[in-house]
């Protein structure tokens, strides 16, 4: 009998992807999100497909988790406040990812059967490590160095402790399938030379729906998308920009480190002994960028027309591209 599995986060993006994959494999789903517009219209658009349940809730509410487990075999959490709303909400993360995934282990431990819990965390753990050879190991310290990083953390202590069986999957440079200037503010705390690993949102997918019948537990996982997604952020952002008709901004606008810690907190990973256990590395960045081009490519002739306007907006969104007037400096 294949296991009944509770997916938070069920209708963002690495959520989306790891539904699809537990649906190809026939597996009963049941998805906790909350019931805001965005996540309906999503839920709706998937059940024209795919047949699941769906339990709407908040992860703070004790009586809505307790529903959601009820007769659960296992856990997928990936509901989570992210960067750049992470850093500027640290109260908001503090609730959602710690006392979240609190409320949700106690819910699970209360089940006459504990559930496998598997739980998303980040490369970001380990804070920034430029300052030493790549690449990031399992056992590598760690230094978290922001509000979402502490709360991870803190997040895989909880589980770690629990007594629940678990696995933490620990993702890199997770794609996006669209451009959003919601995120485009965090990019430019990027140095162009910091090393990033890349990992496709569906090979996230992949890796997360291998982990539920995985005869491994109390394990934990880097998942990056290997050696064809080891870049730079240089490089990373030329790619993923190119596919929608964008330039690349000047240096300029971008931080430049003058001590390790200015530093991002993402690197390249050794995930030899995660794709030998969870095999999920299909897509490569180059294989992605690609795909994107094709899937926009009316978009991105759309895009490129107004071009010179996108540059103005995205540069306005750098605090380190402004002239002493506060007026974003034009290089042509």
């Amino acid at each position: 009998m294949e296991p009944k599995i509770l997916l938070t986060g069920a209708f963002g993006n690495v959520g989306q992807n790891t539904l699809m994959h537990l649906l190809k494999r026939e597996y009963e789903v049941t998805c906790f999100d909350l019931p805001n517009s965005t996540n309906k219209k999503t839920c709706k658009k998937l059940l024209k497909k795919w047949q699941f349940n769906t339990v709407w809730g908040d992860i703070l509410n004790k009586d809505d988790l307790n529903n959601a487990v009820n007769e659960i075999d296992c856990i997928i959490h990936l509901a989570a406040i992210i960067p750049p709303l992470s850093e500027k909400s640290p109260e908001l993360t503090k609730k959602i990812n710690i006392e979240g995934t609190r409320n949700l282990i106690n819910a699970a431990k209360m089940l006459p059967t504990k559930p496998r819990f598997i739980m998303a965390s980040s490369v970001g753990v380990y804070g920034p490590t430029m300052h030493l050879e790549p690449p990031v190991r399992i056992d590598s310290p760690l230094n978290p160095s922001d509000h979402y990083s502490h709360s991870k953390v803190e997040c895989e202590k909880l589980l770690k402790e629990s007594g629940l069986p678990w696995m933490i999957l620990r993702l890199g440079a997770v794609s996006a399938e669209k451009a959003s200037l919601k995120v485009a503010s965090i990019l430019f705390e990027m140095p162009l030379e910091q090393r990033t690993e890349f990992i496709s949102s569906n090979d996230c997918g992949i890796a997360f729906t291998n982990a539920v019948k995985l005869d491994e537990i109390n394990k934990i996982f880097l998942i990056g998308g290997g050696d064809g997604c080891q870049l730079t952020v240089r490089y990373f952002l030329k790619g993923f920009l190119d596919a929608f008709g964008l330039k690349l901004p000047p240096d300029e606008a971008f931080r430049h480190p003058t001590k390790k810690e200015d530093w991002f907190y993402i690197d390249w990973m050794d995930t030899k002994e995660s794709q030998e256990a969870l095999k999920f590395q299909t897509v490569t960045f180059q294989q992605f960028v690609d795909k994107l081009k094709r899937d926009h490519r009316m978009r991105r002739l759309g895009i490129k027309l107004f071009s010179p306007i996108a540059k103005v907006v995205l540069l306005r969104m750098s605090p380190y591209y402004k002239s002493s007037k506060g007026n974003v400096v034009e290089n042509n």
